[in-house]
């Protein structure tokens, strides 16, 4: 999993960094946006999650977001995003505290951070196609859990999630039509993250980290861009994410204003 995060990292950085060489960017003007548009955003995902090499459960995360994307010159366009999360795990199991707990973890609430780097490779009459790469990095607030009032001695648990989400792939548009731009996004996407929890009781205390893996690497993205004026325009996506004895699936919805 540490090698497939630095790959990725290392292709996002790419996409970034190495086209805006000093040299290259003089060279080619890359710095001389073709438009501004920032956008606000809704996000529902539920991810089917393995922890403790054993187990498996549901992830449901939803998160607000609004976001900034710049589109530089040569059909490269960056976005930066910031949102409000809310992330359920449905039940953990912790086995290495002093006492073992079983939670219904329920929803938590946290903040999204996320970056996208999008390429244009090939532009037609008809069809666009782009290279896209995503992180977002989601880091929950700490909750507190208290002992049952009939437990021998009192004791509470303090426990915080964190996950990541990486995809990269190609986009195809279709740009025949005059006012929506139906698109396929075909993409390697991958999930994980942990969930630490410290337990205190009196004397004792423990701490345990719990890593989640998604079971499904590749997501199926259907969706349009619809421009109701020149410069307002929304896009609705659904998501599909296939694994060995499943689908899971999630809805996006953005509206954006371009500034050009």
């Amino acid at each position: 999993m540490r090698k497939t995060r630095v790959l990725f990292l290392s292709v996002l950085l790419s996409l970034t960094f190495i086209p805006f060489s000093p040299a290259y960017a003089r060279e080619q003007n890359l710095f001389n946006a073709v438009s501004i548009t920032p956008g606000i955003g809704f996000e529902y995902f539920t991810r089917t999650i393995n922890w403790d090499d054993e187990h498996i459960s549901k992830l449901r995360y939803r998160f607000m977001t609004i976001d900034m994307e710049v589109e530089l010159q040569r059909g490269i366009s960056i976005r930066a995003v910031l949102g409000y999360s809310s992330s359920n795990y449905d039940a953990l199991t912790f086995r290495e505290l002093p006492v073992s707990l079983e939670l219904d973890v329920g929803y938590i609430k946290g903040y999204i951070l996320g970056a996208n780097v999008k390429k244009s490779l090939v532009q037609s009459e008809e069809l666009k196609i782009d290279a896209s790469a995503e992180f977002f990095y989601c880091i929950g607030s700490k909750n507190e859990w208290e002992f049952p009032p009939d437990f021998v001695v009192a004791g509470s648990a303090e426990g915080r999630p964190t996950w990541m989400r990486a995809s990269i792939g190609p986009v195809f548009t279709y740009t025949g039509f005059e006012s929506i731009y139906p698109y396929l996004y075909l993409s390697f996407n991958k999930l994980w993250g942990k969930f630490r929890m410290e337990e205190i009781i009196e004397d004792l205390t423990g701490t345990e980290d719990q890593k989640i893996y998604g079971e499904s690497s590749v997501c199926i993205g259907l969706g349009f861009t619809f421009k109701l004026t020149e410069s307002l325009s929304f896009k609705p996506e659904v998501n599909f994410f296939p694994y060995k004895d499943g689908v899971d699936s999630g809805i996006m919805i953005r509206a954006m204003y371009t500034f050009y």
